[in-house]
C-alpha cells in the first residue's frame, strides 16, 4: 500500500515563518511569492493540523477556484472553495476510515464538485459529490483488490463520472464509469505492472484517454478507448525511466499533451502526439531533481502550461509555451519546502490557478494574471552554462562563471533579490568568471534569502536566472 508522502527534503535550517499579527496566535504564511503570482493559504487546518496533500484544482465559470485535498491528521477528504474573495472549507468525507488520498476533482455544469479518492484503511476507491448542499459518497469498485492508489476523474457530457485508477493487487490500470445508479469497471491496461500516476481526459465523443506509468518497463504510456476497444502505446520511446507524475490534457482536435517526470535524468519533460507521431521535449533540467507532481492545462490557444515541484530546492515552478518557446517562471520560492502535490487549472481569461502543499502542513493556492511574463526564456543551453559556487553562500565570496561567455556575448551578470530588485552588476573577466563579495552596489551585505543571478549581454538579460541562496 502506498504511504502518504511527506516532504521530500528538509531545510529546517533555512525555514522562515511569517507570523500572524495577533498576539498569542501565529500562522505560517507563504513569504516568497515571485511576481507576478499571488499566494494565499486556502486552508491551514487549524493549529497543528496537517492539511493540503493530494490536491486537485478546478475553476468554475466565474473564475472561482475549487480544491479537493487530504486532511492527514483527521484522515478526512476535504474540499475548499473561494467565493467573494473568501475561502471556505469543509469535510467531504469524514468517516471513521482514513480517507481522502489521491484526490481528483471535477465540476459539473452547475459548479457542483465531484471527487474520486482512496479509502486507505480498506484499500478502496470512493466517489463523493455535492448536490443541494449535501455530500453523497459511494464505493466504486466492489472487488477485494487494493485499488485507488492514484485516481483521476472526468465527467461525461451528461455529468456522469468517469474514473481511471490503479489496481495495486493486480498491477493494472482500471477504468470505472457510472450510468444511472450503476458502476461498470473494466481493465484499460494489464501488461506488466501498469497504471500508477494516471491522468484521465474525455474527448468530444466521450472516449476516455489516459496517460500512465509502466513500472515494469519504465515507460510513459497512453491508453485510448474507441469503438469499445482499449489500445495502448508508448508515448516516450526513450530508454530512460519516464512517466511518473504524468498529467494529461487534450486540445480541441483531441491531441494529447502530457507532462511527466524523467526519473533517470531527474527532469521535467513534455510529450505530445501530432499526425500519428509522438515527440518529447525536455522542459526543465535546471536543478538536480525537478519535475515532480506535474499538472498540465491548455490555454485558449491550445498552448500547454505546467505546474511542477522542484524537489531539490523545494519550490513551486511553472512553465508555459508561448510562440513556440518555453518560458520558466518561479511561483512560490519560500525557504520552506513548498510545491508538492501541485495541480493546475486555467480560467476563461487565461489566468493560471495552482493548488499545492507546503511542509508547514497548509493547503496553498497561487494565481497569476492572464498574461504572465516569464522571468527569462529557457534557451538551448540556458541555465547549464551559468555556475555558482558555493551555493548556498554564507555571505562570503562567491564565484560566478558563464561557460562560453565570449561566444554567447555575455559580458556581465546581475544579482537580484527575491523581490526583483537589482543588488549588484558585475563584469565578467576574460574567462567568463567573476567573484562576488556578497555585497550590493553600496557596499552593504546582502540579506539572507533567495537571490537570482542573470547573465547579461549587449541586448540585455539572456538565458534563465540561476538561484543563489545566502545564509547568515
Amino acid at each position: 500500500m502506498f504511504a502518504p508522502r511527506r516532504a521530500a527534503r528538509s531545510r529546517a535550517s533555512l525555514v522562515v515563518l511569517c507570523l500572524g499579527s495577533v498576539l498569542g496566535s501565529w500562522d505560517a504564511r507563504p513569504c516568497h511569492a515571485y511576481p507576478p503570482f499571488t499566494i494565499e493559504v486556502a486552508d491551514n487546518g487549524g493549529f497543528g493540523v496537517d492539511v493540503g496533500a493530494y490536491t486537485s484544482i478546478k475553476v468554475d465559470a466565474s473564475g472561482n477556484p475549487h480544491i479537493s485535498y487530504y486532511d492527514r491528521d483527521n484522515g478526512n477528504l476535504k474540499y475548499a472553495s473561494k467565493s467573494g474573495g473568501i475561502w471556505s472549507s469543509e469535510p467531504a468525507d469524514n468517516s471513521s476510515s482514513d480517507v481522502g488520498l489521491y484526490t481528483s476533482l471535477a465540476l459539473d455544469a452547475s459548479g457542483n464538485p465531484h471527487i474520486s479518492y482512496q479509502d486507505v484503511t480498506h484499500g478502496q476507491l470512493w466517489y463523493a459529490h455535492k448536490s443541494g448542499g449535501t455530500w453523497f459518497k459511494e464505493r466504486v469498485d466492489p472487488s477485494a483488490d487494493i485499488v485507488g492508489a492514484g485516481t483521476s476523474i472526468a465527467l461525461s457530457g451528461a455529468g456522469e463520472p468517469r474514473i481511471s485508477y490503479y489496481d495495486e493487487t493486480l498491477g493494472d490500470l482500471k477504468y470505472a464509469r457510472k450510468s444511472g445508479s450503476t458502476w461498470t469497471v473494466e481493465t484499460a491496461a494489464s501488461a506488466g505492472n501498469v497504471g500508477e500516476y494516471n491522468s484521465l481526459q474525455l474527448d468530444s465523443q466521450g472516449n476516455p484517454h489516459i496517460s500512465y506509468y509502466d513500472r515494469t518497463n519504465g515507460d510513459l504510456r497512453y491508453a485510448v478507448k474507441s469503438g469499445g476497444i482499449w489500445t495502448s502505446e508508448i508515448a516516450d520511446v526513450s530508454d530512460d525511466d519516464t512517466g511518473r507524475y504524468s498529467s494529461l490534457a487534450l486540445d480541441w482536435l483531441g491531441r494529447p499533451h502530457i507532462s511527466f517526470f524523467d526519473a533517470t535524468n531527474h527532469r521535467l519533460e513534455y510529450a505530445t502526439k501530432s499526425n500519428g507521431t509522438w515527440s518529447t521535449t525536455v522542459i526543465d533540467d535546471s536543478d538536480p531533481d525537478i519535475g515532480h507532481d506535474t499538472g498540465i492545462a491548455l490555454d485558449a490557444g491550445g498552448n500547454p502550461r505546467i505546474s511542477y515541484y522542484d524537489a531539490y530546492y523545494g519550490d513551486l515552478t511553472y512553465a508555459r509555451k508561448v510562440n513556440g518557446t518555453w518560458e520558466i517562471l518561479y511561483v512560490d520560492i519560500d525557504l520552506n519546502d513548498v510545491g508538492q502535490y501541485s495541480s493546475l487549472a486555467i480560467d476563461a481569461s487565461g489566468r493560471p490557478h495552482m493548488s499545492y502543499y507546503d511542509n508547514l502542513a497548509n493547503l496553498l493556492y497561487a494565481v497569476g494574471p492572464a498574461e504572465v511574463v516569464g522571468v527569462a526564456e529557457l534557451g538551448p543551453d540556458g541555465p547549464r552554462r551559468l555556475t555558482i559556487a558555493p551555493n548556498p553562500s554564507r555571505g562570503g565570496p562567491v564565484r560566478i562563471a558563464f561557460a562560453g561567455a565570449r561566444s554567447a556575448g555575455v559580458t556581465t551578470v546581475e544579482i537580484l533579490d527575491v523581490g526583483g530588485r537589482r543588488l549588484r552588476t558585475l563584469e565578467l573577466d576574460g574567462s567568463g568568471a567573476v567573484m562576488w563579495d556578497g555585497r550590493d552596489d553600496n557596499g552593504r551585505p546582502a540579506h539572507a534569502g533567495i537571490h537570482f543571478v542573470f547573465p547579461v549581454g549587449a541586448g540585455g538579460r539572456t538565458g534563465r536566472a540561476q538561484r543563489l541562496v545566502v545564509v547568515h
